[in-house]
C-alpha cells in the first residue's frame, strides 16, 4: 500500500530580490510609471483576492510618494500575486495557500552587445513567498504588497532625491 503523505511547512515567507545599487541606479530620472497587477489564483473560489483592490494600494502607496503614475508610462511597475492551494488526501483542499509575489519594474533596454536591439526587460525586482492559512490570505497579501512598496519607494528615492 502506498500511504500519502502531506508535508505542511510552518508559516513561512522568503524574501528575494535584484535591488542592489546598479538596479536602484535603472529608476534614476524616470519620469512617470505606469501600474500593472496580476493575481493568479488557483483556489477555485476558496478565497478571493480583488486585482483592483492592490491596484489601488499599488497605486496609493506610489501617490503618496509623490511618483508620478501615467497608464501611459512606457516603464511600469508589475506586481504579480499566485494563490496556490495545498492539498491533503484525496487532492481535497486543507485550507492553507502558498502565496508568490513579485513585484518588478519593466523598462526598455538595449543590449550592450547589440545597441540595436531594443527589449522590455525587469531592471529592479522583489519577491516574497508565504504560507498563508485561508481566512489570513487578504489581509496578508496586502500587508505583503505593502511591505514590497516601501521598499520600491526607498529604492526609487534613493536614486531620484
Amino acid at each position: 500500500m502506498i500511504r500519502a503523505t502531506l508535508l505542511v511547512l510552518c508559516p513561512l515567507a522568503l524574501a528575494f530580490a535584484s535591488d542592489d545599487k546598479t538596479d536602484r541606479a535603472s529608476l534614476k530620472g524616470l519620469k512617470a510609471v505606469c501600474t500593472v497587477v496580476e493575481v493568479s489564483d488557483q483556489s477555485q473560489g476558496a478565497v478571493s483576492l480583488s486585482q483592483e483592490q492592490l491596484l489601488s494600494d499599488v497605486r496609493d502607496k506610489l501617490n503618496m510618494a509623490k511618483i508620478p503614475v501615467d497608464k501611459e508610462a512606457t516603464a511600469c511597475l508589475y506586481l504579480n500575486v499566485r494563490l496556490l492551494p495545498a492539498m491533503g488526501r484525496n487532492s481535497k483542499p486543507i485550507g492553507l495557500y502558498a502565496a508568490d509575489f513579485k513585484l518588478e519594474f519593466l523598462q526598455a533596454a538595449t543590449l550592450a552587445r547589440d545597441p540595436a536591439i531594443r527589449t522590455y526587460a525587469s531592471t529592479w525586482s522583489l519577491a516574497n513567498m508565504a504560507n498563508v492559512p485561508a481566512q489570513d490570505v487578504e489581509r496578508t497579501t496586502r500587508e505583503i504588497v505593502t511591505d514590497l512598496m516601501e521598499k520600491f519607494v526607498r529604492a526609487y528615492k534613493s536614486v531620484n532625491k
